[in-house]
């Protein structure tokens, strides 16, 4: 009996992107490949998206649509997925967009060989189209089929740059720039967590999902249109997230110890949370106008206090970072505060945040 699954499923978690979402569903709709889903799955949109939705899937057979009540991304994803009939599985945010070809590639490449995951590169543009960054997978292997040398060697690739080397690879954690087998997360019983949670939902996936697979490959292309948007929620201000990402990187630490991966791939996450930490400091700092000069200053000496992430500045390699970065480990190393706190105002008067 012939399989008339479609070879794709395209989920498209919605949430008040109006603006964006015709641009997100044609780009898909202009694909060359044409054997597909798509799921719109609204997330209890409060603008017009529950009724482009339906609009559009009055239009062509392939799309259907879930309206829900608001969960966040995770859940979306989630509910989106209990859905997919598709051997492979794209998440798409509906306010972001695809390159032609992506789909025939990527099918073209899955034919000659079923991997777990195909990963592709990331075009990082603003709200007018103008790149801001390129993000080509650069990689020197571009294939894997062992699972250790997935989970204790191409992992540690997807965390900012190499900290032994100073070789950046452009991979990247998400959701957006890879093609999943479906069947892997039944094989594994792998769901999203929510965002509303965890800070960072793909993080949290990724190191669920990286210790099971068995065959990966990574296509040295362009096909994702990552949007900053304006109203982007990473760049609001948020009183309270250092302490939600010392949470998070304290337990996604230890999952990572208990599920047996290396120490480097601990090393790259501490990594992670000193990025992630600096990324807060500045919009803490940004917060000098409005919450005064010396308590935006009291938040970032505290913040600069804490041991966690003292000891990641302690024990991360710093020979191949950037003078900003070496800049910030070395105030917080010496607990120079108010130095780091006076030079992340003068970048953001200097650049912005």
């Amino acid at each position: 009996m012939a399989d008339t699954r479609p070879f794709f499923s395209i989920i498209l978690p919605i949430y008040n992107v109006e603006r964006y979402l015709d641009r997100c569903i044609n780009s898909i709709l202009s694909q060359d490949f044409q054997d597909y889903e798509i799921i719109l799955v609204d997330d209890g949109s409060k603008d017009r998206c529950p009724q482009m939705c339906d609009e559009w899937q009055g239009k062509d057979s392939r799309i259907k649509v879930i309206h829900k009540e608001n969960a966040g991304l995770g859940m979306a994803r989630n509910t989106g997925l209990e859905m997919a009939e598709g051997k492979y599985i794209y998440f798409i945010d509906s306010d972001d967009y695809i390159l032609p070809g992506l789909f025939s590639d990527v099918y073209s490449r899955l034919m000659k060989k079923e991997h777990d995951v195909v990963f592709y590169g990331i075009r990082r543009v603003d709200s007018k189209g103008n790149e801001l960054r390129l993000l080509v997978p650069d990689i020197e292997k571009v294939e894997y089929d062992s699972n250790d040398e997935i989970k204790n060697e191409l992992f540690p690739e997807f965390f900012t740059k190499n900290p032994h080397t100073g070789h950046i690879t452009n991979l990247v954690i998400s959701m957006c720039n890879s093609c999943w087998r479906v069947d892997f997360f039944k094989e594994n019983g792998l769901k999203f967590v929510s965002e509303r949670e965890y800070i960072s939902e793909d993080i949290w996936f990724y190191v669920d999902a990286f210790r099971y697979l068995q065959s990966v490959e990574i296509i040295s292309k362009l096909y994702y249109c990552y949007c900053q948007n304006e109203g982007s929620l990473t760049v609001s201000y948020k009183p309270e997230r250092f302490s939600r990402i010392k949470k998070f990187y304290s337990e996604v630490i230890d999952f990572a110890r208990q599920a047996g991966y290396s120490d480097e791939v601990i090393l790259r996450l501490h990594s992670s949370f000193l990025g992630t930490t600096l990324g807060c400091l500045k919009t803490e700092a940004s917060q000098f106008n409005k919450a005064g000069f010396f308590k935006a200053y009291k938040r970032c000496r505290e913040i600069c206090k804490d041991e966690m992430l003292r000891k990641a500045v302690r024990i991360y390699p710093k020979k191949h970072l950037n003078k900003h970065w070496k800049m910030f480990c070395f105030c917080v190393n010496h607990k120079l505060n108010f130095i780091l706190y006076l030079k992340l105002i003068l970048q953001y008067y200097v650049r912005g945040i």
